[in-house]
Formats: structure tokens, C-alpha cells, sequence
């Protein structure tokens, strides 16, 4: 299993620190969570497989707000697509 580090650069190549960033924030695997109505929890729900559950959610809200912009609970419950 690969070194799961939040504050890694994202890098395209497999085996690199930064792979797995790469791939849930720019690669494949934004696809699968990004658009989901609850993305936070689409994202953890994918990184909970790789990620020790005492780290996965400071790696979940990092790599959200690197492929979103803003912060998992930024909007505070005023999400456009229902309760947040």
C-alpha cells in the first residue's frame, strides 16, 4: 500500500508519493465523487479502503478542497443539491 501523505503533489506517475492525490483529485478517480450529491462522503467512502480511519478525514477534506476549491463544510449546510 502506498504512503498516504495529504500534503503530497499530486503526480501522475504510478508508485510516486503523490500518485494517489493524483489520481482521486485529477485523474480516474475524480470522476467517481466529484459530481456525487454528498462528495465529502463519496471521496471518504473511497479512500477508507487505503487511508488508517484516525488520518482519512484530514485527507479527505485536503484533497476535496484541492480538486473543489473550497473546504468540505465551507458552505455550511447551503448546498444547492439538498442538505449538507
Amino acid at each position: 500500500m502506498a504512503t498516504i501523505k495529504p500534503d503530497a503533489v499530486a503526480d501522475p506517475r504510478p508508485g510516486s508519493r503523490g500518485y494517489l492525490k493524483w489520481y482521486w483529485t485529477k485523474g480516474p478517480g475524480l470522476a467517481k465523487w466529484v459530481a456525487s450529491p454528498t462528495p465529502y462522503r463519496a471521496l471518504k467512502a473511497h479512500l477508507i479502503k487505503y487511508v488508517p480511519a484516525t488520518y482519512v478525514d484530514k485527507v479527505v477534506a485536503q484533497w476535496f478542497h484541492d480538486a473543489k476549491g473550497y473546504w468540505p463544510a465551507e458552505r455550511n449546510g447551503k448546498n444547492p443539491v439538498g442538505p449538507g
